[in-house]
């Protein structure tokens, strides 16, 4: 990197890699500078901005990393905000052969928008812009995508395609696992332990598990309780399209806390989110749920049906996580649960013909391609290990690709793709 001075404003233009943007030179120090250009030149200690991210998230802090030509100390450097607002002041970081000073600055109270760093150095009693850097502040916005296992049995195949999606995209998942496979005939033995042996290979590479549940009449029969086949959206007898809220809260808690007993004698750690089967849930399920420690669900929808049953929701399209009440689970309210509406659509049979829709649905509810987002957002999208063919891959894969454009790892946006676990960490 070469350092060079720029005499007229007493600043200090810096060579970028072409793949990121340029560091902004200003055109005049922050203060009225009455010393002659050579007696600055001889104080200025010429430096770069190493960091070269564009994008940052409120509240996260930013950091940034300084190296200079020499030791900085008597010109006291400082990094501030051109909009305004506070001022931290760099600090040697004591590693390396090279010269490097760093701070981190608080983005806490920070407007979205694009705004512009500078270091500065006091120098014979002026401050002056040694170099600067554009960025864009933005509210943060994530992505969750749940995969529901259905308590039937899944191929290797498709959970092949499941796991080859997460890899290539680098996206974690929330594996909304189903104890059912234990407590039926129906899955074979070497099926399920097939299927426990993906998740918790999973698992072990920092996806989440989760807990998914149908009130299939055998698993409830096995929870101890008396199995319903009405009402349902489908009308298939075996219970599986029975609503959860067909059964009272101390049958949920029942049938959750024998989910739990099995995940437990299969060595699978206990989940915090859950999502209920053809998404019916109520205010008894969620205060069930925050009863025994969850801390997300993702059961909401927007108003609508499943069949012939009306959802219990009255959400919005484009509706946004919230704590609910323990009264009305489509109000706000105190619950230590955080609900995360799935707006981002079912991929379930989708080729990438069909998927258009959603595609087009999800970016409408996510700031514009290179704009900061003004607010939080969230999208939770759901799809099945168990129907993930090469149709619904292809799909999948074009969905991501679309949302791949407002990515933060990628330093395209403020898209964070996130597991229900953690957006429950990261929801303010």
């Amino acid at each position: 990197m070469t350092f060079k001075y720029l005499a007229r404003v007493f600043t200090v233009a810096v060579a970028v890699a072409s793949c990121t943007p340029p560091a902004t030179s200003p055109s005049a120090a922050p203060t009225g500078v009455t010393a002659s250009p050579s007696s600055l030149e001889a104080l200025v200690v010429a430096a770069r901005i190493d960091d070269t991210r564009r994008w940052y998230t409120i509240p996260d802090p930013a950091p940034v990393v300084v190296t200079f030509i020499r030791d900085p100390a008597a010109t006291r450097p400082i990094v501030r905000f051109r909009s305004g607002g506070g001022e931290v002041p760099l600090t040697p970081t004591g590693t390396g052969l090279q010269i490097q000073w760093a701070a981190s600055l608080d983005l806490r109270g920070s407007k979205p928008g694009t705004d512009v760093i500078d270091v500065i150095e006091r120098v014979a009693g002026h401050e002056v812009i040694v170099v600067s850097k554009e960025l864009v502040i933005s509210e943060p916005e994530y992505v969750v995508w749940t995969l529901d296992f259905e308590g039937d049995a899944s191929s290797d195949e498709a959970m092949n395609n499941t796991a080859s999606i997460a890899d290539a995209q680098r996206i974690p998942m929330t594996v909304m696992w189903n104890p059912r496979v234990w407590a039926t005939t129906q899955v074979s033995a070497a099926r399920a332990a097939a299927m426990l042996a993906w998740t918790k290979a999973r698992v072990a590479k920092g996806d989440e598990l989760s807990l998914h549940l149908h009130m299939w009449t055998d698993f409830v029969r096995a929870a101890g309780l008396v199995p319903r086949t009405v009402p349902s959206w489908a009308g298939r007898g075996d219970g599986y399209d029975v609503p959860m809220t067909a059964y009272p809260e101390s049958d949920q808690r029942t049938l959750l806390e024998y989910s739990l007993r099995l995940m437990s004698d299969h060595e699978l750690a206990r989940p915090t989110t859950f999502r209920a089967g053809g998404q019916f849930a109520n205010d008894a399920t969620l205060r069930t749920l925050a009863a025994l420690g969850f801390v997300a669900d993702a059961s909401a929808v927007p108003a609508g049906a499943s069949g012939r049953l009306p959802y219990p929701w009255t959400l919005a399209a484009d509706a946004q996580p919230y704590r609910p009440s323990a009264t009305d689970a489509n109000t706000t309210g105190d619950l230590r649960l955080l609900e995360a509406p799935t707006i981002g659509g079912n991929t379930y049979a989708l080729n990438v013909q069909t998927i258009q829709p959603i595609i087009r649905a999800d970016l409408s509810y996510l700031a514009p391609a290179g704009e900061a987002a003004t607010s939080p957002r969230a999208l939770t999208i759901v799809s099945h290990p168990g129907t993930i063919n090469a149709a619904e891959r292809a799909a999948i894969t074009a969905l991501f690709d679309n949302l791949a454009t407002l990515r933060y790892d990628l330093d395209k946006g403020p898209l964070r793709f996130v597991t229900l676990a953690q957006l429950a960490q990261a929801w303010r």
